[in-house]
């Protein structure tokens, strides 16, 4: 709606004073092309900076796991291109399984990380 902006308000406002004034249509039709323009834009960007902004590309952070859904196995390996001593580990419902994240399911109980280690 053009009224979501001071701006827009204050344009649809003094349209008034024109021999037609703008309506919502104007407005829909004039900002959906910059919409979609920007969500695409937005999304190129997003994938051409992960690496570089979200380190996308290094192993999940043992501080990022919760130990509920995520659990910190020591399980050495390859994560990406780097190698690890231990890594996450996303949990199944049952707590029983996980899976690394190349695919690999393990027993938890198994690998159980030390606590703070």
């Amino acid at each position: 709606l053009p009224t979501a902006t001071p701006g827009n308000v204050i344009v649809l406002a003094k349209s008034q004073d024109l021999p037609r004034a703008l309506r919502v249509r104007d407005f829909f039709f004039t900002g959906l092309p910059l919409t979609v323009i920007t969500v695409f834009v937005g999304t190129f960007l997003i994938h051409i900076m992960e690496g570089v902004i979200f380190d996308a590309d290094e192993p999940f952070p043992r501080w990022a796991c919760d130990d509920v859904s995520c659990i910190w196995v020591s399980v050495p390996g390859f994560v990406g291109s780097q190698e690890v001593t231990s890594q996450a580990c996303s949990a199944d419902m049952e707590v029983i399984n996980c899976t690394l994240s190349n695919g690999t399911t393990i027993d938890i109980a198994t690998y159980m990380a030390a606590p703070g280690a």
